[in-house]
């Protein structure tokens, strides 16, 4: 005799091997087994006598499972076998006795007894039944005792997947990355069917993330209270990834918009000084020269390298084909693209009602407008831009309407990043300038518009 379970029920086994046994011994029993199923029908616990088989492999059989319908105990000899089409078997056993147990209609055991040379009758079914109000408690015993070690170890690990989001989050750069790499770990340890869906139209529970909404599925039905709310944990970080995702991006085009912006300003500024110091030093040679032929002579060489360096640079980054004629719309609409795929959250609203051609190099133009954008995005809670653009007196007015209070507009990093935009918008002669009301701010551009 024997038993089996995740648990150790030795106080447990001892009282039903003892209980087994008086049922064996008073309806002299060749061979018998007893079954104790969780609320799932998963076998819990076992224990046997004289089947002959590795424990592990009993389970109901096909007869006890086509009996179990009738919820209640049934008396089968073996020429009962040929009436419900079923071939008998090959030893020499010639009755059992088939004994369900229920508690509030759930079953948590099932007793099977076997005979080889005298048939079960009702009396011994009696016997069996009053035995039962014995056996029944310590069975139920053990299911509930499974029942708080299984709800334990499941506790036990959706704190783990909890920690498991947290520390998850902290080694991945995207939110695509972040739910793929939890899924993929908890499919793994737990086997678990985890699925993340993603889809071209938004659906119940879904996230957007750039051009496709996201949910998670999971085929799991314990616990669905506790699931629902891990999963809304989950998709609560995956926002917060996203997030912080975007910001890194924002920040990445604001750099690469400033820098761009700086290294023309500066290095304008920087040739300015220059050609103002060869001035000052031809200046020199000028007086310097009739006294000292040979060392003024060396000094002109090095002056016309610089000024060769000068124009060779100058060839390179300013050459007449970086001026070429500038769609504004185009550039507008750019931006808006690249901004709306990043966060589908913000929203630009187009009131533009002309299309403005100027000569410009267009990368520091879209630049400039870019950094004005991405500035807003960064340092403000604003995700409404209304575009307006409209000709008036020899001028394009870009007009970008916001939602941004005038507390949030003294920021000191939002202005200095606007004056980047300024600085080099003023070398094209165009204005800039913004103001608030109790409905916004709004950023103008006033374009000098070209000769038609």
């Amino acid at each position: 005799m024997n038993f089996i379970s995740t648990l150790s029920f030795n106080e447990f086994n001892e009282y039903i091997n003892n209980i087994f046994n008086d049922i064996i011994k008073n309806l002299n029993v060749y061979s018998g087994s007893l079954i104790v199923f969780d609320e799932n029908n998963n076998i819990i616990f076992k224990i046997e006598k004289n089947l002959n088989i590795d424990i592990d492999n009993i389970s109901p059989g096909k007869i006890d499972q086509m009996f179990l319908k009738e919820k209640k105990p049934i008396i089968i000899n073996n020429e009962d076998l040929e009436k419900y089409n079923i071939k008998k078997k090959k030893n020499d056993v010639i009755s059992s006795i088939i004994f369900p147990m229920y508690f509030k209609d759930r079953l948590i055991g099932i007793m099977n007894l076997n005979r080889k040379d005298k048939k079960f009758c009702e009396t011994d079914l009696d016997f069996l039944f009053k035995i039962k109000a014995y056996i029944l408690p310590a069975i139920y015993n053990i299911i509930l005792l499974e029942e708080i070690h299984s709800e334990r170890e499941r506790f036990k690990n959706y704190a783990y997947i909890f920690e498991l989001i947290v520390d998850i989050y902290s080694k991945t750069n995207t939110a695509i990355e972040f739910m793929n790499s939890v899924i993929k770990t908890v499919k793994n340890k737990f086997g678990v069917d985890v699925k993340l869906i993603s889809s071209d139209t938004p659906g119940k529970n879904s996230l957007r993330i750039k051009d496709k909404y996201y949910k998670i599925y999971i085929d799991y039905n314990t616990d669905e209270e506790i699931v629902e709310k891990i999963k809304d944990f989950f998709m609560k970080i995956v926002i917060i990834k996203h997030s912080e995702e975007l910001n890194k991006i924002l920040e990445n085009y604001s750099e690469l918009a400033k820098e761009t912006l700086l290294m023309n300003f500066i290095s304008w500024d920087l040739i300015q000084e220059i050609n103002s110091a060869l001035t000052g030093l031809n200046l020199i040679m000028f007086f310097f020269e009739s006294q000292h032929p040979k060392i003024a002579n060396e000094l002109k060489k090095s002056i016309n390298r610089i000024k060769e360096a000068i124009i060779k640079y100058k060839s390179n980054f300013y050459n007449d084909e970086s001026i070429e004629l500038v769609s504004i719309n185009d550039i507008i609409k750019e931006i808006e693209k690249k901004i709306v795929f990043l966060n589908p959250d913000i929203k630009f609203f187009n009131h533009i009602e002309v299309k403005a051609l100027i000569f410009a190099s267009r990368n520091i133009l879209y630049n400039i407008i870019l950094n004005i954008i991405v500035s807003i995005l960064k340092y403000t809670n604003n995700k409404r831009f209304d575009v307006y653009l409209i000709k008036e007196k020899g001028f394009y007015i870009l007009r970008i309407e916001t939602n941004i209070i005038r507390s949030e507009m003294n920021n000191k990093d939002l202005k200095n990043s606007l004056k980047i935009s300024s600085t080099m918008l003023s070398n094209y002669h165009i204005e800039f300038y913004y103001s608030s009301n109790e409905n916004g701010t709004e950023f103008v551009l006033q374009i000098p518009s070209k000769s038609d």
